[in-house]
């Protein structure tokens, strides 16, 4: 179908050109090859030339320039451009300008002979419009490669956006969500769900939704074979008001993508819903599965914190009760703040936590009864450090050592162990400074007795602006007096 064509190929990678012209001689092309765009422009003025495959980034021109030259030089032969980045405002630029196709690197030979295919097409009726003076049925054929084309653009924006988004997916946020919010986005406001696969009643139940939830929250009865058949990627369901496709991994359906289709949709309407929720669904397999590993990785670091946690609590009984209260606290006062899930996330995994560094702290220090010297006062002030020492070996919990560390930095700078102050320390190291420092006050030490709630909030009160954040002590009060109004007394 190919054969007697003669193809120009113009790319500055000698392995990609040889490669593209054994697949074009194979099919019976006749190959010309370029390694730089003034090269390429050569032959095209010594050849005459039927197809050109040309590389985007070209050593010395840009490609879509050098597709303006051509197109001035002839405008019936079609380019195919060749790229290993998906750049809209490249593509869109490009298929203004009169490219024929686009082609991504690593180079699947079947796309290829398809887009082959059609360029070749495309240079016969571009030859016939020039005889035939555009007669009507040629404008007619050009019109349909015309719509052809930007469905091609269309499409390839939506795969753009599929891939960037999914890329900016971060660790601990919600990936069933994320998952939805990019189906609903390509499918501009269609209703979306995820179902989970019950492999008992052969059903698949709706996890998440985002829309009408009268169309999607529905238990659905399927054939248990879809769910098992090894060519399960292939397929689709296709009901009244739905479409479904199966999440896959390593070839084990673990549930499926919803879309609420659209009125009577047409058959090539439903076969591109079809391509990108695919699309959708492969992209959503692999965060997935990471969110999987990573939860499975989460639990065992966990488990090997809560060891040094028990070593603490065993050496110094304080610590337990303390770390526990402190990390409820900040917990309500982060919530009462609206502060950003993933800061909240960080305050619950920390603040039981937050003094985790006394480990390192000899027990004549810490399970001293009188005052400490001045000389260990000191020693005791680098329990953050090594608390930080001790999270930071793990590359999960790099943001929550920071939390550790800067716990007890002041507002007004006058803290340790890096005297910041103000915005420079985190939300989260702030608030846990304020709970942290009322507990400290309110409970009993072998050398002194816990102050009154009372006397508490007004040493609280009397340091907002200069070691506590005014903000955070405005909430931490708000709490308080809540607890008071209801009678309730963690410290009773």
């Amino acid at each position: 179908m190919l054969e007697g064509t003669r193809v120009l190929i113009i790319d500055d990678m000698p392995a990609i050109v040889e490669m593209l012209s054994e697949f074009l001689k194979l099919n019976g092309c006749e190959v010309f090859k370029a390694y730089t765009g003034l090269e390429g422009m050569k032959i095209l003025d010594a050849e005459r030339i039927d197809i050109v495959l040309a590389d985007v980034k070209l050593p010395d021109i840009n490609g879509v320039s050098l597709l303006e030259k051509i197109k001035l030089k002839d405008p019936t032969i079609p380019v195919i451009m060749v790229t290993g980045y998906l750049e809209p405002d490249v593509i869109i630029s490009s298929m203004k300008k009169g490219a024929s196709d686009f082609i991504l690197k690593p180079i699947e030979f079947d796309k290829l002979w398809l887009s082959l295919l059609r360029a070749k097409r495309e240079k016969e009726l571009l030859g016939e419009n020039l005889k035939n003076h555009q007669s009507l049925e040629d404008k007619k054929k050009i019109m349909l490669l015309n719509r052809e084309l930007q469905n091609r653009i269309k499409e390839l924006t939506a795969m753009y956006r599929i891939a960037t988004r999914f890329n900016a997916i971060k660790v601990g946020e919600d990936v069933f969500e994320k998952v939805l919010e990019v189906t609903r986005d390509v499918f501009e406001g269609r209703s979306v769900a995820y179902y989970t696969v019950d492999m008992d009643s052969k059903e698949i139940i709706p996890f998440k939704v985002m829309g009408e939830k009268e169309k999607m929250e529905k238990r659905i009865f399927l054939n248990g074979h879809l769910a098992k058949d090894q060519n399960v990627s292939e397929k689709y369901v296709e009901l009244d008001e739905l479409l479904l496709v199966p999440v896959l991994i390593k070839k084990e359906c673990i549930g499926f993508l919803g879309l609420e289709k659209k009125d009577k949709t047409k058959e090539k309407t439903l076969s591109e819903d079809v391509f990108l929720l695919k699309l959708i669904a492969e992209n959503a397999s692999v965060q997935i599965e990471n969110m999987m590993l990573y939860e499975s990785l989460f639990e065992s670091l966990m488990q090997t914190l809560n060891s040094l946690i028990i070593s603490i609590n065993r050496r110094d009984a304080y610590t337990q009760g303390h770390c526990q209260r402190v990390a409820k606290l900040s917990l309500r006062v982060a919530t009462l703040m609206g502060i950003p899930e993933c800061e909240r996330h960080g305050l619950e995994l920390v603040g039981p936590i937050h003094d985790l560094g006394k480990i390192g702290i000899p027990d004549s220090i810490l399970l001293k009864p009188g005052r400490l010297t001045e000389e260990e006062y000191e020693l005791m002030k680098k329990h953050p450090v090594f608390g930080e020492e001790i999270l930071s070996r793990f590359d999960l919990l790099l943001k929550e050592a920071r939390l550790v560390r800067y716990h007890h930095e002041r507002y007004d700078g006058k803290g340790y162990p890096d005297h910041l102050s103000s915005d420079e320390i985190p939300i989260g190291a702030r608030i846990l400074a304020v709970c942290d420092s009322y507990d400290a006050m309110v409970t009993d030490r072998p050398y002194r007795k816990g102050m009154t709630r009372e006397e508490a909030l007004m040493e609280v009160k009397r340091c907002s602006g200069t070691q506590f954040d005014p903000e955070v002590v405005e909430a931490f009060l708000e709490i308080i007096s809540g607890e008071e109004k209801s009678s309730q007394n963690w410290y009773a």
